[in-house]
């Protein structure tokens, strides 16, 4: 598979070779080395819609500075093949393990103002483009019958707490320094295939989230900081209910993505997702 894409790209651009690349990027993702500008070949299974979600996200964003633009899409037998930029900088995840305060800060000051300006302000109209509506709940949860049903109860009744899923704007779907890039002083949002319309709250809840799950200590420090950054450029309102209620529903969405993943993959969000109903999420 991996040859017919490269050859699809020498027929375009000549003579090119393809990198793999890490450091916040997922896999199937290929540096093509041999273009101007660098580019990135992001490859995806055709049979599901996280690549076309990203090319719409893409689309929707372009020219912004917040993401990467996107070049050209076709497929190759059953893969969809994303052309993007090649965006310089270092995953913002490995700021954050150096233990170095003042630059963690900087990075969630950086993801505060990027995700309330650019992101968020785009609001939902049917014909910007077509990806899905993300609701706070599906009603689909207890077809998930590898979840035990304990847990799909108690977050089915977390879930219907009052609230709202008004303010449909664009949402990453996965929010965080893992999916970004920092390049000096600027910040670049990358992987988008959770992309869609939705609460505004289902980012920043995934923010705490993320941080209560990989770095406790450092929690409520660093989402204040990206709070109160947050809160400079959005008037969203934000409780810790809300926050709480959509932590768990982001929880539930993937949950709902990896049906067909393999057993361990499946435990390990299963504990999450109990974690996750057993956490405090107070933003005070």
């Amino acid at each position: 598979m991996l040859n017919k894409i490269k050859n699809h790209l020498r027929h375009i651009f000549g003579e090119v070779e393809l990198k793999q690349l890490t450091g916040g990027y997922t896999n199937g993702v290929f540096l093509i080395e041999g273009t101007n500008p660098a580019m990135v070949a992001k490859i995806s299974d055709q049979q599901n819609n996280d690549g076309l979600n990203e090319y719409n996200s893409l689309y929707l964003l372009k020219n912004n500075n917040c993401a990467p633009n996107i070049y050209d899409v076709f497929e190759v037998d059953n893969s969809r093949i994303l052309l993007i930029d090649y965006l310089p900088g270092v995953n913002a995840q490995s700021i954050l393990d150096e233990g170095d305060t003042k630059k963690a800060e900087k990075v969630y000051e950086l993801l505060g103002k990027e995700l309330a300006i650019k992101i968020h302000n785009i609001k939902y109209q049917e014909t910007t483009t077509n990806l899905p509506i993300i609701k706070r709940h599906s009603g689909d949860y207890f077809k998930l019958d590898f979840i035990p049903r304990s847990l799909t109860v108690e977050a089915e009744r977390i879930l219907k707490v009052k609230g709202s899923d008004e303010d449909n704007v664009l949402i990453h779907g996965d929010y965080g320094p893992h999916n970004a890039l920092i390049d000096n002083n600027a910040i670049h949002i990358i992987d988008w295939e959770w992309a869609g319309w939705g609460s505004p709250i289902q980012d920043v809840s995934w923010i705490i989230w993320f941080l209560k799950l990989h770095y406790p200590d450092r929690a409520q420090s660093l989402f204040l900081t990206f709070l109160n950054t947050y809160r400079k450029h959005s008037e969203i309102f934000i409780t810790s209910e809300l926050v709480r209620t959509y932590a768990i529903s982001r929880v539930m969405n993937v949950l709902n993505k990896i049906n067909n993943e393999n057993t361990e993959v499946k435990k390990e969000w299963i504990r999450r997702l109990n974690w996750t109903l057993e956490t405090d999420f107070s933003i005070n």
